[in-house]
């Protein structure tokens, strides 16, 4: 068993033994004398489970509550005409683990997005070529599933419902500060999840009534099977010519 300098579960007390270092057990309630040194413990294999259990509550410690709690990670496409941003954005995903990939118009982001398969796509609105609302409509298209973020300036061309619109999931005004962007990637990516979740148990829901009702008309057809064999003695109906 790996040693513990002190075991957590040591409570002092200076009621016994007069001090001498001497305290009580926590472990299982009963408070039974303890100096602290797990080497001597009474019952080494009940507190091996609860230090490998605490190891397991700590995020990242590599147990398994610790791997349930990592957020997922997700591979973005992110479009604008300039650089700039788009390097800031890449800096913004990258601190969240996620894998990026950039194009500097529309076009080139169609082009992308035939070539590799992407969890979402952030996109500037003014840009040459195609501009992220007919990008959006043409992603949607194709892939109707994906989310989609759109940046927005304060341009009465392209308000913000012109976003919506278009079917973008979320959009953000420019400028905007990494602590804003991220909030809303991380909303817009849990709602997608979400919504997927439920459109997947809705579709087994509808399944299995589906499926239900097949079998139920078989088993109604087999029994009426059944009760005209039992009526005409096995042989097929015959109309009877005197009615």
């Amino acid at each position: 068993m790996e040693k513990e300098p002190t075991c957590s579960f040591y409570r002092d007390s200076g009621t016994l033994a007069m001090g001498k270092g001497l305290g009580y057990c926590d472990l299982d309630g009963n408070q039974t004398v303890c100096n602290g040194d797990t080497q001597f413990c009474e019952k080494p294999d009940v507190l091996r489970k609860q230090f490998e259990q605490k190891r397991n509550e700590i995020p990242g410690s590599g147990g398994e509550e610790g791997q349930k709690k990592k957020s997922p990670k997700y591979k973005v496409l992110v479009v604008d005409d300039e650089e700039p941003v788009r390097n800031m954005l890449v800096a913004f995903l990258s601190r969240g683990g996620h894998q990026c990939e950039t194009a500097s118009s529309g076009i080139e982001a169609l082009m992308k997005t035939h070539q590799n398969k992407f969890d979402a796509v952030i996109t500037d609105i003014v840009m040459p070529q195609m501009n992220g609302i007919a990008l959006t409509e043409e992603l949607l298209r194709l892939y109707p599933k994906l989310p989609i973020m759109i940046m927005t300036g304060y341009s009465k061309e392209y308000p913000t419902e012109s976003a919506i619109m278009a079917g973008a999931r979320d959009f953000i005004g420019k400028p905007f500060s990494y602590d804003e962007f991220v909030l809303r990637f991380n909303k817009m990516m849990s709602d997608c999840k979400i919504s997927l979740e439920v459109e997947s148990k809705q579709n087994g829901v509808v399944f299995h009534i589906q499926r239900e009702s097949s079998d139920r008309i078989n088993e109604l057809q087999r029994e009426i099977e059944s009760l005209k064999s039992k009526l005409y003695g096995g042989t097929p109906f015959k109309t009877n010519k005197w009615l």
